[in-house]
């Protein structure tokens, strides 16, 4: 479904994540929860597995411009347009979504908070390479 430039993938429950055309230009709708910045529906889910977990999940980062796209991937892979299985190029990464968060390692350590990520709808799409990154509806 398209929305004011804004394509939203629906499920059977409603709206699930809003792509804008051009993330890069375009931020899409975002709430903010002690500082974790995320689309409403993935943010209602990240509360879920907090309460799910029973502990604050640890969050190092969430929603993030194209800019510290860039220079996420800089520092990753040194190349800012980012490095394939790396760092996603700017306007690709579900970060620029809203639909990305990045947890610290001791979050990956208890098991309580990976179970209620994933119980939740959210995705460990590169357990191998960047395993803080979980990602929400789908392995992205």
């Amino acid at each position: 479904m398209l929305i004011a430039g804004v394509v939203v993938f629906m499920a059977l429950t409603g709206p699930v994540i809003a792509i804008p055309d051009d993330p890069c230009a375009e931020r899409p709708p975002l709430r903010n929860v002690d500082g974790v910045r995320l689309q409403p529906v993935a943010m209602k889910a990240f509360l879920r597995a907090q309460r799910d977990a029973d502990v604050p999940i640890p969050v190092v980062q969430s929603f993030r411009s194209c800019a510290e796209q860039r220079r996420a991937c800089r520092s990753i892979c040194g190349n800012p347009e980012g490095c394939r299985g790396l760092c996603a190029p700017p306007g690709l990464s579900w970060h620029q979504l809203g639909a990305a968060i990045d947890i610290t390692q001791e979050g990956l350590d208890d098991p309580r908070i990976f179970r209620a990520l994933i119980d939740n709808g959210w995705c460990q799409p590169l357990p191998g390479s960047d395993p803080g990154h979980f990602s929400f509806d789908g392995c992205h």
